[in-house]
């Protein structure tokens, strides 16, 4: 059967979707009594193809500042950055947050908001390329 996402023929097929259910093997569960809601189904994780391009990884919103600190956490684990660098991420990273939430109120301060981000940026692609020099 062809990808959905086929152009024609002598077009690459793209990559397949992967679904992993996240129910463990146990017998059936007896029908709901009458007036209860069936169980929901199961679960699962899917893989989805992300256009084989690399997303520009700029910081804008609180989910991308939120990200960053998540992927310098375990970085940090994994021992690919000092504990002294994810600590000074997560001091920026608060700031940061705490900026978000007053230029909501003050809109002036969004240059200064930005100007945080620019700096939070800087110091995580220092740490990738410090990172990717150790290679």
């Amino acid at each position: 059967m062809p990808h959905s996402r086929d152009k024609g023929p002598g077009s690459r097929p793209g990559p397949k979707q992967l679904e992993l259910p996240l129910q463990g093997r146990k017998p059936p569960e007896a029908p709901p009594a009458p007036g209860e809601r069936p169980a929901p189904p199961a679960r699962t994780l899917r893989v989805i193809e992300g256009g084989r391009q690399r997303r520009k990884e700029t910081l804008e919103t609180r989910n991308d500042v939120a990200r960053l600190l998540v992927a310098a956490a375990a970085d940090m684990l994994l021992h690919r950055i000092t504990s002294d660098r994810a600590h000074e991420i997560q001091v920026r990273v608060e700031r940061v947050q705490r900026l978000f939430e007053r230029c909501q109120g003050d809109p002036i301060l969004l240059p200064i908001l930005r100007r945080e981000l620019d700096e939070l940026e800087a110091l995580w692609r220092e740490s990738q390329d410090k990172r990717r020099s150790r290679r």
